[in-house]
């Protein structure tokens, strides 16, 4: 019997609710439903990857990680402490060889390593201070992401790094430019910020301009970026009263909070890209339209995909899904997100949600 998320697929022109407007971008996106679901436990983390045909996501309240199976089947590993397969603050879960599962522990600075089952195999310890691994989200012998290194001159910049998984080593690193020294954003930044947390290996993609501009090194180590694609989807949004109310009780508790300003979140652009990642086909996925850091929940999300070329990144198209997107990763044909539902309780649902991809014409 033919897959009825392929009876579903089609284009539509839409005015969605809440904060998920859409009507004033083209193309328009692709709607899609998933072919499963599943609760997820609820965590302050978004992350999720696939391993194994499993959506693994961390349960930050419970120190572990939950690996979710289309059937909604599950498998739970790790406790709070500082032992062989415990964890004090696991901040990333990535795609190790074989099947297993990685969990990057930004307390503990280390990587610890789960079979599929959730048996603990090994650990590494020694990672760079709150190393905060890519969203490339796989382990082949080296683990990717950025962290602050602490200068002889006592200036932390923010570095992207390669950590041999064997030995916690750094095997490369780099600060990449100032933003503002390598493309001009439509708005002023409201922050001076260095090009951070970027996807991939051997090159490296980044977002620039609150998610305006794609910047692109086919070469990691060059010292031009390859290319500068400005995204065709970006609209410039600014904050809503309810944003505007969300991100002021949220500053009440940080130390940031004596020092921005209502206007100054009021004048500042929203961040139009969250959670994204480069796919095992070289596709780039990012939510667009993002709430970072908002309570208010979205009855729909968008995700665009941008293939990357030997001219730097190609748009595609755009998917629309339900819920607002924590979280997600790609793998073959596989969309999996992790949503957040408004399910009318004092605390939003979280769920996962499996995509077939395959009935998608990709230009």
């Amino acid at each position: 019997m033919e897959n009825p998320l392929r009876q579903a697929v089609f284009v539509t022109t839409l005015v969605a609710a809440a904060c998920g407007e859409r009507g004033d971008v083209n193309p328009p996106p692709v709607e899609i439903e998933p072919f499963t679901s599943a609760p997820a436990p609820l965590s302050i983390s978004g992350e999720l990857v696939l391993v194994a045909g499993a959506a693994c996501v961390i349960d930050s309240y419970r120190h572990r990680v939950t690996c979710i199976d289309p059937g909604g089947e599950s498998v739970e590993f790790g406790t709070e402490g500082e032992g062989p397969g415990e964890f004090k603050f696991p901040g990333d879960v990535l795609r190790g060889p074989s099947g297993t599962v990685g969990v990057v522990d930004r307390r503990l600075n280390r990587l610890s390593l789960f079979s599929a089952s959730g048996e603990f195999i090994a650990s590494t310890g020694g990672l760079p201070s709150r190393f905060s691994a890519s969203r490339r989200n796989v382990l082949d012998g080296a683990a990717l992401g950025w962290y602050r290194r602490l200068d002889v001159d006592g200036d932390r910049p923010a570095v992207q790094a390669e950590v041999d998984v064997a030995t916690g080593r750094i095997e490369w690193e780099r600060a990449f430019p100032f933003e503002a020294d390598v493309v001009s954003c439509s708005t002023p930044l409201w922050r001076t910020n260095r090009l951070i947390n970027g996807d991939g290996s051997g090159d490296v993609l980044f977002l620039a301009c609150y998610g305006e501009v794609l910047v692109w090194y086919a070469n990691r180590d060059a010292e031009e970026p390859t290319a500068i694609v400005r995204s065709p989807t970006y609209v410039e949004r600014y904050p809503t009263e309810d944003n505007v109310s969300s991100e002021l009780r949220m500053l009440q508790s940080s130390p940031l909070g004596s020092i921005i300003s209502e206007e100054e979140i009021r004048a500042r652009p929203k961040v139009w890209y969250g959670p994204r990642v480069v796919d095992d086909r070289r596709r780039f996925w990012a939510v667009s339209h993002w709430n970072a850091g908002s309570d208010v929940i979205p009855l729909l999300s968008y995700i665009d995909m941008f293939h990357l070329t030997a001219d730097g990144p190609k748009y595609a198209l755009t998917l629309q899904v339900a819920d607002k997107v924590v979280g997600m990763d790609v793998l073959g044909d596989t969309l999996a997100v992790l949503v957040m539902r408004d399910g009318g309780g004092v605390v939003p649902g979280r769920r996962v949600d499996w995509y077939d991809l395959a009935a998608l014409a990709t230009p």
